[in-house]
């Protein structure tokens, strides 16, 4: 049964984050459940002000702390970025492919191929069934896929893996997070009847095997003084280079070795399009670097992952995670 897509972002803002708001984003990006004592001293702000601020971020920038489960461990073993060229209106084209739960990101672009999307699907035979019902979509001209071989970095990517079992009350947990992933292990408590110490061994234990990551999301809160950019990398020689520029760069969000139409897909972020140019050029004077396409992120349709997770533990009594 399709599902409705996921609640729009708010238009862009016209105000922004200062420097105070990003080195609290990537605090909480880094640790999502991070304390406002540990946040404060982090900022070197008082705890009246990290609260303050956090509760803008979340209240009125809309950005996002949740948890997600390591694609892996959801079952998803396919993961894919898409390109479409579209004849005629995007937007009725992205929200049917939005309201397609195999979808986790739907963005309106500049560019020859103005919407890109990624999709996660358990296997080959389920991708092309995807695929198949997109091209289907009045409107849709042309697609072009590549797929994600090694994701390098990204909300949904733990740092480790390890094999572990889920049980229901994980399973209700881990519902729980995606929906608040700063909610307290009081509040997680009482909602699975169990106390709070118990519920937070049982959260830790989900981080450190690495079946789920508590992080903030921010790429669809785009404003003045924040913007995205999507690059597709060709290489030449030795690609280490490129790996090691994209794991260490503070302005990549997402980045992956890919197989198709490019060797990498990234995404960087900064406060203008003056400083992801000179991200940008950095990437490209290096000397494996043999071609980048980007395109510019207008509009995020859809960024979520929580529907993609709920098909692999809705209804599950307990299920075992593959080893990474």
């Amino acid at each position: 049964m399709t599902q409705p897509a996921a609640p729009r972002r708010a238009h862009p803002r016209e105000s922004g984050f200062d420097s105070v708001d990003a080195a609290l984003i990537r605090a909480l990006q880094e640790d999502g459940r991070a304390s406002i004592h540990d946040l404060a001293e982090t900022l070197d702000i008082s705890r009246d002000a990290a609260s303050l601020r956090l509760r803008r971020l979340i209240e009125q920038e809309g950005v996002r702390v949740v948890a997600a489960l390591d694609p892996h461990f959801a079952g998803h073993h396919v993961l894919t970025h898409a390109a479409v060229t579209v004849d005629g209106p995007l937007r009725p084209v992205a929200d049917r492919i939005a309201a397609m739960p195999n979808s986790v990101f739907v963005s309106l672009t500049s560019g020859s191929m103005p919407l890109v999307f990624e999709s996660r699907h358990r296997d080959s035979a389920e991708l092309h069934e995807v695929l198949d019902a997109v091209r289907a979509i009045p409107g849709v001209r042309s697609l072009l896929v590549t797929t994600y071989v090694d994701v390098l970095s990204g909300f949904f990517v733990a740092d480790r893996r390890s094999p572990a079992t889920i049980d229901e009350l994980d399973t209700e947990l881990i519902r729980l997070l995606q929906r608040d992933g700063r909610m307290s292990f009081r509040a997680l408590g009482d909602a699975v009847h169990l106390s709070p110490s118990s519920v937070r061994a049982r959260v830790n234990r989900l981080v450190e095997a690495g079946v789920i990551r508590i992080s903030a999301i921010t790429s669809g809160q785009l404003t003045r003084s924040r913007i995205a950019i999507g690059l597709g990398i060709s290489v030449r020689g030795d690609a280490a280079p490129v790996r090691e520029f994209l794991l260490r760069s503070p302005d990549v969000d997402f980045a992956a070795r890919t197989h198709g139409r490019f060797d990498y897909v990234a995404t960087l972020e900064g406060p203008s399009a003056a400083h992801l140019l000179r991200a940008t050029e950095e990437l490209r004077s290096l000397p494996s670097v043999s071609a980048i396409e980007s395109w510019a992120h207008y509009d995020i349709v859809k960024e979520n992952y929580e529907r993609a997770i709920e098909r692999a533990v809705g209804g599950n009594s307990g299920w075992r995670g593959a080893e990474g």
